[in-house]
């Protein structure tokens, strides 16, 4: 019994020991390591040159900024990318820099009125910023493609002549096709406001989607 309760003993002191070396080394670590950059998270659009090459990004409020790190595979040359981005802003000097470390695509929503479809879908949050109405969705799928869009119901205007007021009342169109409901996957949707028909910034948006717990409306502006 004294033996093994040495042989208890000498384990807890080397297990004591090895805790007080790794928070030495953990605290070594820390004290040499540079601090983690300032990741900002944000929707933005994304431009390329004539060389395919992302060269610059303009975020939702129109702040915009050259990116430092091009070296992506190209994509169509002088075109525009909606994407949902963690970049690292730098405004030291006149033209402000970013450089990307992480990018994930955004569907840019279409008028899908002729074609709708209502598959449910979760919302995890819907906001609207600039000239875009943003949404985190998730969908039940089994790796199949699904479409997304929207499809306009109706729009009430009131008011005559320069004072007019319209609002526009839309549903997410959402196709699942014959994809089965296996696990949730994240997609990322804008709608760009500019493109509804007539649209003036004073007007009113009402998105409604059918979920899997009936249907749920967002107004914007709130």
């Amino acid at each position: 019994m004294k033996h093994a309760s040495s042989t208890h003993n000498s384990f807890k002191i080397t297990f004591r020991a090895m805790l007080l070396m790794a928070a030495l080394l953990l605290v070594s670590c820390a004290e040499e390591s540079e601090p983690y950059p300032n990741l900002v998270t944000e929707f933005a659009d994304l431009h390329t040159g004539a060389n395919g090459m992302f060269v610059s990004m303009t975020t939702d409020d129109g702040a915009t900024f050259s990116i430092t790190n091009t070296n992506t595979k190209p994509h169509h040359p002088n075109a525009t990318y909606r994407a949902l981005i963690g970049f690292v802003p730098d405004n030291s000097e006149k033209l402000p820099k970013a450089t990307i470390y992480t990018l994930e695509s955004v569907h840019v929503l279409a008028d899908s009125t002729s074609t709708r479809m209502h598959n449910p879908a979760s919302v995890e949050s819907m906001w609207q910023k600039g000239r875009y109405i943003n949404m985190h969705l998730s969908a039940k799928t089994h790796g199949g493609k699904h479409g997304w869009g929207y499809a306009i119901d109706f729009i009430e205007k009131a008011g005559e002549g320069d004072r007019t007021h319209a609002h526009y009342h839309l549903t997410l169109h959402h196709n699942q096709g014959n994809d089965p409901l296996s696990y949730s996957e994240t997609h990322y949707c804008s709608i760009i406001t500019s493109k509804l028909p007539e649209y003036e910034y004073t007007d009113t948006i009402t998105v409604s989607v059918h979920t899997f717990n009936g249907i749920k409306s967002w107004k914007f502006p709130n």
